[in-house]
């Protein structure tokens, strides 16, 4: 089973980003992959601490990028950009906008207003959106604002229930967003310089997974999900290729960032299936089929990854239980005893896999023939994680419930 390799133009990676930075959500191809990570000959006793700040709340992801590192906060009633010097912890820049947020919803009032979508870095410059749908694009080196989108003066609600969550996904000159509320939304092409609309595709509201560049069955296309449904868009119009129906509850739970191997898709939501589908040829039209289906595994909020012909993903029961499953059938292989927690993120640094869970620990797998074997682990926040962190070099950037550390392996 071959994985999609990195095409010029058609692949998830970041334009003047180097291969040891980590640009936007889920590291330089949004996998969860990242082979430049200096893996320590042996693991140490304990990580070294460079620095920890207290900059705010959020579940926001941080990004590193060269030596200046980027984090998206919550202060009071405002939402903070920083722009931090990755070597000391240093201000280099800040911006704070009044970012009004409120939910009666139980899941949003329990994660609060903070913000959780992750900065993308491309070129010198940086887009985010906040928790209630503004947008803003800087200069990265700067803080200078380019262009601020606030999407409430388009939609009446623009941000689903819990708030915005997606990360924008860089696509040449166009930006990808998902904006609205259930129903009612839009999926944008924005130009990355300017943020102008190139085009808006209407259909159902986000949800809270963040958009894939894949080529499957032949076509290059979006892979997202909207509030009952996984989607594939035409990057050229926004024109709808395909569709799968994937209703959910009442919270709007699409939170799963796919995994893509060659032309296999596995997706998963709260408490609903995990399964494997792939795009068919009917009558000159792409159409899901599914390859597998398991309630063995049901994945919440933590996005699984690759490796070869297994599956690694969080199991949301057992309190949270990292599970290998097999590519070809979705069957479990192996399983560790559980209680990671509700949160738990995943990444591939080559022979082991590094999973940070909600208690604020990172443990060490080794990768074995029968599943993971526990290698290490470490204290890397002092209260609840739930942003992924970021990694360069040797370097381990954790995001807790307001402190921001860097660690050294």
């Amino acid at each position: 089973m071959k994985e999609i390799k990195a095409v010029k133009g058609v692949d998830n990676t970041v334009s003047g980003a180097g291969p040891a930075d980590w640009p936007q959500w889920r590291g330089p191809e949004r996998n969860g992959r990242f082979t430049a990570f200096k893996v320590p000959a042996k693991w140490p006793g304990a990580l070294k601490k460079r620095w920890s700040l207290q900059l705010g709340e959020g579940h926001s992801s941080p990004i590193l990028v060269g030596d200046r590192a980027y984090a998206l906060v919550r202060s009071g009633d405002q939402e903070w950009m920083h722009c931090l010097d990755a070597r000391n912890g240093k201000t280099v820049w800040v911006d704070k906008i009044v970012a009004p947020f409120d939910s009666v919803i139980f899941p949003a009032m329990r994660l609060g207003k903070a913000p959780r979508s992750t900065p993308i870095w491309y070129g010198g410059k940086l887009a985010v959106i906040g928790v209630n749908g503004v947008m803003t694009g800087y200069d990265a080196a700067t803080g200078k604002i380019l262009w601020r989108n606030d999407y409430a003066k388009r939609y009446k609600i623009p941000f689903p229930i819990c708030g915005a969550s997606l990360s924008p996904l860089i696509d040449g000159r166009k930006l990808y967003v998902h904006v609205g509320h259930e129903a009612e939304g839009s999926f944008l092409a924005i130009d990355k310089d300017s943020g102008r609309d190139i085009w808006a595709s209407r259909f159902e509201g986000p949800a809270y997974t963040s958009p894939l560049l894949v080529t499957l069955g032949g076509v290059r296309q979006i892979l997202t999900a909207s509030h009952n449904m996984w989607v594939g868009l035409d990057p050229a119009d926004g024109r709808m290729l395909w569709s799968m129906g994937n209703r959910q509850n009442m919270f709007n739970h699409n939170s799963i960032t796919p995994a893509v191997s060659g032309e296999v898709v596995v997706c998963g939501a709260n408490q609903r299936p995990t399964f494997a589908m792939k795009l068919v040829n009917k009558g000159g039209k792409l159409a899901p089929e599914k390859i597998w289906e398991t309630r063995d595994v049901t994945m919440s909020t933590s996005s699984p990854i690759i490796d070869g012909k297994r599956l690694i993903a969080v199991n949301e029961k057992r309190r949270g239980q990292i599970a290998c499953m097999d590519m070809d059938s979705g069957r479990v292989l192996w399983e560790c005893p559980g209680n990671k927690g509700e949160n738990v993120t995943l990444y591939d640094i080559g022979g082991s896999i590094l999973a940070f869970d909600a208690g604020g620990s990172m443990f060490v797998y080794r990768k074995t023939a029968a599943g993971l074997e526990e290698s290490a682990r470490y204290a890397v926040a002092d209260s609840s994680v739930w942003a992924s962190p970021a990694i360069s070099g040797n370097r381990i950037l954790v995001k807790g419930a307001r402190e921001l550390t860097l660690w050294e392996a």
